[in-house]
């Protein structure tokens, strides 16, 4: 069966795989979950979900991947040969990001993508802001784009920071680190689907989907790209209106979204991957 690695987003733990990993594997996927971090804030939180796993979101490592695929193919009934990412969030970070230097990725599915690598959080970013990658590749920290005002936000209280003004704050105060962080989406040979919503309240999927199709185009590549201008974050599986926080965009505008992406997604994947 074609392997397909679901990529969490800044949730960390389980979850994600969780839910979709049984949707997917019904439709003829071996799929595996990729639980690559799990958080850790010491006394100032519960405590780790998932001990043994990155605890802060910093210098995560991309090519755990490739050892993900050294494993799946001693097992008879993971096809390797036909290799796909779904993530979300920050997992879509990740997957663009792998895509880019992996040639044996066929196909990404990345939900409200990013076109940047960003700064990364944890305990000891505290008191060393804008100093920390989000991810790693073999060994070096990746080149990003800081932030402005994480901390302050996050010693502000849970539901407090305005987390897409974060991100733009940051982008905009640092036009020099552009094209270092910058995720080469050009060198991604596989084929790839980009689902967005320009009422995004994390950060500015829209417009980060739009440039990775400008880029992509550039380089004569085709990249799917399905962006809804009422929609939010809260853009994985299908369904009616759910409550989901900060998502931004409306939960009737979600939905609508999903219940509109979510067929086109899965032809997509079967297009890519199904031998």
């Amino acid at each position: 069966m074609p392997v397909v690695v679901i990529l969490h987003g800044a949730e960390g733990g389980t979850d994600a795989s969780d839910r979709y990993g049984p949707i997917l594997a019904r439709l003829g996927y071996a799929v595996v979950g990729l639980p690559y971090y799990s958080p850790d804030w010491g006394d100032y939180g519960p405590p780790q979900p998932l001990p043994g796993i990155a605890g802060s979101f910093v210098d995560i490592r991309i090519d755990q991947l490739a050892e993900l695929r050294d494993v799946l193919a001693t097992m008879p009934q993971a096809d390797v040969e036909h290799f796909g990412l779904f993530g979300a969030s920050k997992g879509s970070e990740f997957a663009l990001i792998a895509a880019s230097r992996y040639p044996w990725i066929d196909a990404v599915v990345a939900y409200t993508p990013t076109d940047l690598v960003w700064e990364g959080w944890g305990l000891e970013t505290i008191e060393a802001e804008g100093t920390r990658s989000s991810f790693s590749f073999e060994g070096q920290a990746l080149p990003f784009m800081p932030y402005r005002g994480f901390v302050e936000g996050l010693l502000a209280g849970p539901g407090v920071a305005d987390l897409r003004a974060i991100h733009e704050n940051g982008r905009a105060d640092h036009p020099e680190r552009e094209a270092v962080a910058r995720i080469p989406v050009e060198n991604i040979a596989g084929r790839l689907i980009l689902i967005a919503g320009d009422r995004d309240g994390q950060w500015n999927a829209g417009d980060a989907a739009r440039a990775i199709v400008r880029s992509r185009e550039a380089a004569g590549l085709a990249t799917t790209a399905l962006i809804y201008p009422e929609a939010g974050h809260d853009l994985v599986g299908d369904g009616g209106p759910r409550d989901s926080g900060r998502s931004g965009g409306t939960p009737e505008a979600n939905a609508a979204a999903r219940a509109e992406a979510w067929p086109q997604v899965i032809a997509f994947m079967a297009g890519a991957l199904q031998p």
